[in-house]
């Protein structure tokens, strides 16, 4: 076995981490603490100690300034002291490899880089992202190439890389994230609020047009025809396209069957989770799609796409629908509906899944490549 002990070899340059951590924060928090838990060679690089705690590798401040909460100042300010005041401090520290828990690397700096990237999606969904053109198309280049191995959330990510960068396949590895036991478990009992009202499915992610919600909303009513339902949104959206899905749900007169909820805190969407028919999550694009874990975890079934790294996720453990098909969606959802025996089988296999996705799988994953590009 390697010995991770004595002075820190790797730096994890976690600076993504704001004051209200999202996906990308999230995703290192867990994985920097499931790293902690195995390997003790390792110094992190964040403006957030206390959201690792605790944490026995030791934290080197990030300034505040740097913070996503600050949108594209925080961002510019980010990659200015990346490139400036990180780059210096490594070159003086004495470690081996630096891990970039984003592609935000640093261009030109002679120590080797590992760089995670989580999806492509401002490439496949430009006219959503119009900030973000030039972040991806020349910046997240740049420090792929020169990264010494870049890790993708999914095979179908490692194919986008492919397709987008030209970085060669070998140079690519698949470490699936996990999600959070502690927040997302089977809970028997159903929130009381949903025992008296129809059933209901469940939306959980952004609000965005690559998330397909219009097309849910068009099952939905198809569905209703044949039996009461409604559909909760759990997710965020900039005002204009919340604005069209509003205008389409009075359209198709869901105005009494469609709630829109924004944040909720883990207790009250694990809630959510265990009293719905079935999370319905039939997305375009997607770098992994944690919601569908998450969903499992709690035993709920699951509707999904059959394209991107949604089958990756999902296995054998949902429905895959053609997402383009609102009639397709409607059937599978209205088989969740009133077919208890497959949303019990379904449940079975969800839970089954779900147990491989754990954040120690993955930093069992990471520190083997992390040892590989030490030695």
């Amino acid at each position: 076995m390697t010995d991770h002990t004595g002075t820190a070899r790797v730096g994890i340059n976690a600076s993504i981490v704001g004051g209200n951590p999202t996906g990308l924060g999230i995703y290192s928090i867990h994985l920097i603490r499931a790293l902690d838990q195995i390997r003790d060679d390792f110094v992190v690089y964040s403006s957030r100690p206390e959201a690792f705690a605790p944490l026995r590798a030791p934290i080197k401040r990030v300034p505040i300034a740097a913070r996503p909460d600050f949108g594209l100042r925080g961002h510019l300010v980010r990659v200015l002291w990346l490139q400036s005041m990180l780059r210096v401090r490594l070159r003086s520290s004495g470690l081996g490899l630096l891990l970039n828990t984003v592609p935000e690397g640093i261009a030109g700096l002679p120590m080797p880089q590992a760089t995670v990237v989580h999806d492509l999606l401002p490439l496949t969904f430009p006219p959503e992202y119009p900030r973000q053109q030039y972040y991806f198309r020349y910046f997240v280049r740049r420090i792929l190439h020169i990264s010494r191995v870049v890790i993708a959330d999914s095979e179908s990510t490692r194919q986008d890389v492919v397709d987008h960068y030209d970085v060669p396949l070998a140079k690519l590895r698949v470490i699936y994230p996990g999600y959070d036991p502690d927040a997302f478990f089977l809970d028997t009992v159903p929130p009381a609020s949903t025992l008296t009202q129809d059933p209901y499915f469940l939306y959980v992610g952004n609000v965005l047009p690559h998330k397909n919600l219009l097309r849910v909303l068009d099952a939905l009513a198809v569905v209703r025809r044949r039996r009461p339902c409604r559909l909760i949104i759990r997710g965020e959206g900039r005002e204009p396209y919340v604005n069209i899905l509003r205008e389409r749900i009075k359209t198709l007169g869901l105005g009494e069957a469609v709630t829109l909820l924004t944040y909720l805190d883990e207790h009250a969407l694990r809630g959510l989770y265990t009293g719905a028919v079935c999370l319905v999550f039939p997305s375009l694009g997607e770098g992994f799609g944690l919601p569908i874990l998450e969903a499992m975890a709690c035993g709920t079934p699951v509707v999904t796409a059959n394209i991107s790294s949604l089958p990756e996720v999902a296995g054998d453990a949902a429905l895959l629908v053609d997402p383009y098909d609102s009639i397709n969606l409607a059937d599978a959802m209205y088989r969740m509906l009133a077919d208890g025996d497959l949303r019990r089988e379904l449940r079975r296999r969800g839970l089954e899944r779900v147990s491989a996705f754990g954040w120690r799988r993955c930093a069992n994953e990471m520190s083997k490549l992390l040892d590989e590009f030490l030695g």
